[in-house]
């Protein structure tokens, strides 16, 4: 949804959401702080039906985990034929290009067959970049929707972004190499870390299950070792990395079919988890995940 000044943009939004809190449609909404301020005013009393959300603290998790959070909010929808309405801007929160080509080829992926909507409001100097063209499916015109001309399916445009390797964290307060004879102890040292850091009981139990879930992969379908590496402040992060390489675009976003036999593993523990996060290294891929305490 390309627009040319906040003013515009509220004009263009305004009706969209109004209509949604009107059909009883959850709606959330990542914006700027004055086209915040000036979109509370314009739906008036609707406005305390909308789910504000801090961008800086939306857009500091990865992409994929924003996209698969988003289209979680379809499972709020509550009416029969509802459709949930997401309103992302595309703004300056410090992550660059990268980040926004990932999250939008992240939304498509997540939201596939979905009742959502996501709608990008992306300002008109930078509306016509490939990183904005590429992937998202559908541009916003003064007729209505048009397909985009330069859109790609996201199994093809996500070659092109890969995902950056996150900042270190520096010595681990644990550390393990497992086998499948190690899973055990590998439970017990996730639970005692995840105590050590302050997280309650079934937060603790679904870091535990997580965790294993990766492991369990790394012995059955990896080079069957890995290691543990785990911190645990502020939030409690674990990373399982082993020396197989992982061929899944993207891990974690989509529910497994019933009758398959993979995929499971990392979308429990991308749904227990706060964040899940897949990345490659020399000789390794690497999976973090992390939880707030």
């Amino acid at each position: 949804m390309p627009y040319s000044s906040a003013a515009h943009l509220v004009e263009r939004l305004a009706p969209r959401v109004a209509a949604a809190v009107s059909a009883g449609d959850p709606v959330v909404a990542v914006l700027d702080e004055p086209t915040c301020v000036s979109l509370r005013r314009a739906l008036g009393s609707d406005s305390a039906e909308v789910d504000f959300q801090d961008p800086f603290e939306v857009h500091r998790m990865p992409a994929f985990t924003v996209a698969v959070r988003w289209a979680r909010t379809s499972r709020r929808i509550t009416n029969p034929g509802g459709r949930a309405l997401v309103v992302s801007q595309q703004m300056e929160v410090d992550r660059g290009p990268l980040h926004w080509a990932r999250l939008d080829i992240g939304v498509n992926v997540a939201t596939a067959g979905l009742p959502i909507t996501v709608l990008c409001p992306v300002d008109h100097d930078v509306a016509d970049l490939p990183t904005v063209e590429d992937t998202h499916p559908l541009v916003a015109t003064a007729d209505g929707p048009e397909p985009s001309k330069r859109y790609r399916q996201p199994e093809e445009s996500v070659v092109d972004y890969p995902p950056p390797p996150p900042p270190g964290l520096g010595p681990p307060a644990a550390e393990l190499s497992f086998g499948q004879d190690d899973l055990i102890d590998l439970r017990r040292l996730v639970l005692r870390v995840a105590v050590m850091a302050g997280l309650d009981a079934d937060r603790g139990a679904d870091l535990v299950l997580a965790v294993n879930e990766l492991a369990s992969n790394s012995v059955e379908h990896g080079a069957g070792r890995g290691r543990l590496r785990m911190w645990n402040g502020p939030d409690v992060v674990a990373e399982v990395a082993d020396h197989g390489r992982m061929s899944v675009p993207f891990p974690g976003m989509t529910i497994p079919p019933p009758d398959g036999a993979r995929g499971r593993g990392l979308w429990l523990a991308s749904e227990l988890a706060d964040t899940l996060e897949v990345w490659s290294e020399p000789g390794d891929t690497v999976i973090r995940v992390q939880m707030r305490v």
